[in-house]
């Protein structure tokens, strides 16, 4: 049985650290919201998320991560937008059974639209166990 989704099959994790230091430098100044996500993460979930960078987008996986897919995937993706003073952002759910979602929404509802997803994916919130 072939299963129709983009859920990745590896997922190169890199440091919580190493992700602020990269969205400080590049992404937050196009995408201010990307550094109060990870914030929140370092903060709150760290020992529960992993996470890596594809250019200015986020990608956020559960700990531990399988060492063989598919891997269910959350995305962040700054969204250029009509007007340049909009910071849309797109968070995506890439599911290991082919349900994927996708909701974009204004930067000052990306932080809390993130924590839904990670609650109706994974049953993960900020600052509480699993």
């Amino acid at each position: 049985m072939r299963i129709n989704s983009r859920a990745l099959t590896r997922f190169g994790a890199v440091t919580w650290e190493q992700i602020a230091d990269r969205i400080e430098k590049w992404t937050a100044p196009h995408a201010p919201v990307m550094a109060d996500l990870v914030a929140g993460i370092r903060t709150s979930a760290a020992d529960r998320l992993a996470g890596f960078m594809s250019m200015h987008d986020l990608a956020v996986t559960t700990t531990p991560i399988p060492d063989d897919g598919p891997i269910d995937v959350i995305w962040i993706r700054p969204q250029p937008a009509d007007s340049p003073h909009s910071q849309d952002i797109l968070i995506e759910h890439w599911s290991a059974t082919g349900r994927d979602d996708r909701i974009a929404r204004p930067a000052p509802e990306a932080v809390a639209l993130f924590w839904r997803f990670t609650h109706e994916k994974w049953g993960i919130h900020p600052s509480h166990p699993r």
